[in-house]
C-alpha cells in the first residue's frame, strides 16, 4: 500500500468539516457547518459507499472467516448435529483447544466445576457461547504476529474488545429497547468492533501503527486521521471484514456506526450499546471501575436499562481476561 505521509500531531487538529469536504469533493469555500459525524450517516450502507470501492482497490488483505468457525457455524445449522459433535470438532486442534478450556474456566463464565474437555464445555456453555470463545481464539491467533512485525502492542485491542464483548452481552438482556441482537451477537459486536485496526495493521504495517500512536494522544480523532491519510477508516474496514463473513447486517452497523452521536443513528440503538460498552471499556482498563459504571448510568435511560442493574453489571465484568 507504500508508506502514509509523514505524520504529525498537528494533524490531530485538522477541522472536521474540512475532512466532510474531501470526501464530498466540494471546494473549500463549501459551507463548513454539517456536523463531522454525517459522513459516516447510518443511512450510507457501505455498499453503496465511495470509501468501499477505495477499500477493494487497496492493498488491503480482508481476511476469511477462520476454517474452525465456519465449521462450527455450518454444525450449529444442522438439526442433526449435536454438542459433542461440535467439541470433538475444537478438540482436534489440540492448541486451539487448550485456549477455549483457558477461557471457559476463567471467572467470568463462573462454572461450578472445571471443564476438563471441549466436548464437556459445548454442553455446560451452550453451542453459541463455544462458538464465540473459538471465534475470538481463532481470530486473535490469526493475528498474534503483528506485534513483532509492527512494534505496536496489538494486546491493548484485544483487551479492549474482549472487555466490551463481555459489557455488550451483559448489557443486552438488561436494555428493553434494544432488541435486535441476542446477547451471543452482542459478543460478537463487542469482540470485533475494533478488527478493522487489527487488519489494517497487518496490511499497512509500521506506518499504520504510527498513525495510532499519533492519535493516541486524542483518541476521539483517530477515525479523523485515518480519513485523512488513507481515505477510509478501521469501522469502514471493520465493517467489510463483517460483511465478507456474512454476519447480520446490524452486526454490520454496530461495526461500523459505534462511536457515533446518539441523535445520528435514528432507530439503532443497538449501535449506541456497542459505543458505550467500549467506552465503559477504557475506562476499565484504566483503572476506574467507577467511571466505567457512570458511563453505563448515563446511558441507562436512552437504552431502557435498569439503573439498578447497571450499577452492578462491571462487577461482573472478568477484568482478567483470558486472552489467546
Amino acid at each position: 500500500m507504500g508508506d502514509l505521509p509523514a505524520l504529525e500531531h498537528s494533524d490531530l487538529r485538522w477541522p472536521p468539516s474540512q475532512l466532510d469536504k474531501d470526501r464530498a469533493g466540494e471546494s473549500s469555500t463549501s459551507s463548513d457547518s454539517a456536523p463531522f459525524y454525517r459522513y459516516l450517516a447510518p443511512t450510507s450502507r457501505m455498499s453503496d459507499s465511495q470509501a468501499l470501492r477505495k477499500l477493494l482497490k487497496s492493498n488491503l488483505t480482508i481476511p476469511t472467516m477462520p476454517a474452525i468457525v465456519q465449521k462450527i457455524s455450518a454444525l450449529i445449522r444442522d438439526p442433526k448435529t449435536g454438542t459433542r459433535e461440535i467439541g470433538s470438532l475444537v478438540a482436534e486442534d489440540a492448541p486451539l483447544a487448550a485456549k477455549v478450556l483457558r477461557i471457559a474456566n476463567s471467572a467470568y463464565y463462573g462454572l461450578a466445576h472445571e471443564c476438563l474437555s471441549t466436548e464437556h464445555a459445548s454442553t455446560i456453555l451452550g453451542l453459541n457461547v463455544l462458538k464465540n470463545i473459538v471465534t475470538q481464539v481463532s481470530v486473535i491467533t490469526q493475528f498474534e504476529n503483528l506485534e513483532k512485525e509492527t512494534g505496536f502492542d496489538v494486546s491493548k485491542i484485544w483487551r479492549r474488545s474482549s472487555l466490551t464483548a463481555q459489557i455488550a452481552e451483559r448489557m443486552a438482556p438488561l436494555c428493553k429497547k434494544v432488541r435486535v441482537l441476542s446477547p451471543d451477537e452482542f459478543y460478537v459486536c463487542g469482540l470485533l468492533h475494533k478488527v478493522g485496526q487489527v487488519v489494517m495493521l497487518d496490511s499497512i504495517g509500521k506506518p499504520y501503527a504510527q498513525l495510532l500512536q499519533v492519535a493516541s494522544h486524542n483518541p476521539s480523532c483517530t477515525q479523523l486521521l485515518e480519513t485523512k491519510k488513507l481515505g477510509f477508516n478501521h469501522q469502514e474496514v471493520g465493517a467489510l471484514v463483517a460483511k465478507r463473513w456474512d454476519l447480520p447486517e446490524a452486526v454490520v452497523d454496530a461495526i461500523q456506526f459505534h462511536g457515533q452521536p446518539l441523535e445520528a443513528l435514528g432507530p439503532r440503538l443497538h449501535v449506541h450499546l456497542i459505543t458505550v460498552a467500549s467506552q465503559a471499556a477504557k475506562r476499565l482498563m484504566d483503572g476506574d471501575s467507577e467511571g466505567a459504571t457512570a458511563v453505563l448510568l448515563h446511558a441507562a435511560d436512552a437504552l431502557g436499562m435498569d439503573t439498578q442493574a447497571a450499577a452492578g453489571l462491571i462487577d461482573k465484568v472478568n477484568l482478567e481476561d483470558e486472552l489467546a
